[in-house]
């Protein structure tokens, strides 16, 4: 990954940008692409539209979602307690004793999550199954007055976590779901810059996924592709007590995966992999027999149809403050995406 392409993607990754409120990342986005292709949108949901120009009719779109995980301000107790509603899903469980980012107007409040200690619960000794309602944030505050001083009900709050590097090229962050995503689509776009292609490129920075699915079903609607690939993450199975007889083998550094199942378009799928292997390029496989739980869902079958692909980035502990990606998967999926989009024409066979 070259400097260029790895500043963007850490600049992506810090912005806060919580399902519902992704402006901050799509102005990131907006100066990385700056000059690369014909033209930038936005539309009223709030996606960005990139566009490069191709010389044939077909439409490819490559989308990654912007919105990643996080919270809304729900209540303030007389005490100045935090209760809050989640934009996303998450295992409560993990969120106890984490240091959180309240976005208040122009100032960050830091904030921890509390909940009772084990000594103080009373009955069996086993950790209970929270949920959200069982947790709060405390911001030091006074009483609720002090708290309504500084936060208010609506503001929405991100995981407090830095980006590192644990080893080479294996990055832990809060966001690669799916700024990831984001990064391929337009890193795609970056290295077309200066190529003539044949097929009609639009990368998408999509919002809502976590929520909603507007993002992808509003843009696929108005661009009207014929070729869509949702680029997301993926669980990997190279952890202890995963069990591969249900989430079949996915690893960190072997490539991204492809998914195969009955929302994706068989053709697709069969011409990746033949770049795959032309490129020499490493590709994992994984099934999704219906829904693929990402931007696909919202696409394949928008208008007459769409056909539809999904490229996944593997990724450890994803919903977590602290989800590890493989940097070289990245790349490969840039490599390969790239191949994709150079060799569609209008010959392309989208026949089933």
């Amino acid at each position: 990954m070259n400097k260029t392409n790895k500043e963007y993607l850490y600049e992506l990754l810090q912005v806060p940008s919580p399902s519902g409120f992704e402006s901050k990342a799509q102005l990131i986005t907006r100066e990385y692409l700056r000059g690369t292709c014909d033209d930038i949108s936005t539309d009223i949901n709030g996606n960005l539209i990139a566009f490069k120009r191709g010389s044939g009719e077909l439409k490819v779109m490559i989308v990654g979602h912007a919105d990643e995980i996080g919270f809304m301000v729900n209540y303030i107790d007389d005490s100045g307690y935090i209760y809050v509603k989640a934009l996303g899903g998450f295992d409560v469980n993990l969120l106890p004793g984490l240091r959180l980012d309240i976005h208040h107007e122009d100032t960050v409040v830091r904030g921890i999550i509390g909940k009772n200690a084990p000594h103080m619960s009373r009955g069996d000794a086993d950790t209970p199954k929270l949920k959200m309602e069982d947790i709060w944030i405390d911001i030091g505050a006074k009483d609720k007055k002090d708290a309504e001083q500084r936060v208010a009900i609506g503001d929405i709050i991100t995981y407090n976590s830095q980006i590192e590097e644990l080893a080479d090229d294996v990055l832990v962050s809060k966001a690669t779901d799916n700024k990831a995503g984001v990064y391929v689509a337009a890193a795609i776009m970056k290295a077309l810059a200066k190529t003539k292609i044949a097929a009609n490129y639009y990368a998408v920075s999509s919002v809502g996924e976590e929520t909603t699915m507007k993002g992808a079903r509003t843009s696929s609607y108005k661009i009207r592709p014929d070729i869509a690939i949702a680029v997301d993450v993926t669980f990997t199975s190279d952890v202890p007590g995963a069990d591969k007889r249900k989430f079949g083998d996915v690893k960190l550094g072997k490539g991204p995966t492809l998914a195969l199942g009955a929302a994706v378009h068989p053709g697709l799928n069969k011409k990746l992999q033949e770049l795959a292997k032309k490129h020499k390029i490493p590709l994992q496989l994984e099934i999704a027999p219906g829904h693929t739980g990402t931007d696909a869902d919202a696409i394949h079958a928008q208008r007459s149809g769409v056909a539809t692909a999904v490229l996944s980035i593997p990724n450890r502990y994803m919903h977590s403050p602290n989800e590890i990606i493989n940097l070289s998967d990245l790349d490969y999926a840039v490599k390969l995406l790239t191949e994709f989009v150079k060799s569609v024409d209008d010959k392309f066979d989208l026949s089933r």
